[in-house]
């Protein structure tokens, strides 16, 4: 039997989950849906400065982009939840990269890569 939840009732179950269990399901969905044949969605962290007298956002927004662990290294592909811990870049496509493990694959080119 399945459960069918209205737009409004699944975006109150997704606020709910845990950082690792969302990024697992985003990253199933993202998998499967991309908007053009040449591109795909990923799941990324924005950063900025915040000016601490007036509370503004200031300077050019930073972007890093989420890992997914490597199934070559990992049986649970679920993130753990040590939130994003793990840094490094793609050596192929040279993104920033964040993740919960150090085996990871790049979720631009899907090149494996290594985080510390």
């Amino acid at each position: 039997m399945s459960e069918t939840f209205t737009p409004y009732e699944l975006l109150s179950h997704l606020r709910s989950l845990p950082d690792e269990w969302l990024t697992y399901l985003l990253r199933q969905v993202f998998e499967q849906r991309r908007p053009h044949d040449d591109s795909r969605y990923f799941l990324a962290v924005s950063s900025r400065d915040r000016d601490p007298a007036s509370g503004r956002w200031g300077g050019p927004a930073g972007c890093t982009a989420v890992a997914y662990p490597d199934p070559a290294h990992y049986d649970d592909l679920l993130d753990v939840d040590w939130g994003l811990v793990q840094h490094g870049n793609c050596g192929r496509c040279q993104v920033e990269l964040a993740g919960s493990r150090k085996h990871v694959l790049c979720p631009i080119c899907d090149e494996p890569a290594y985080l510390t």
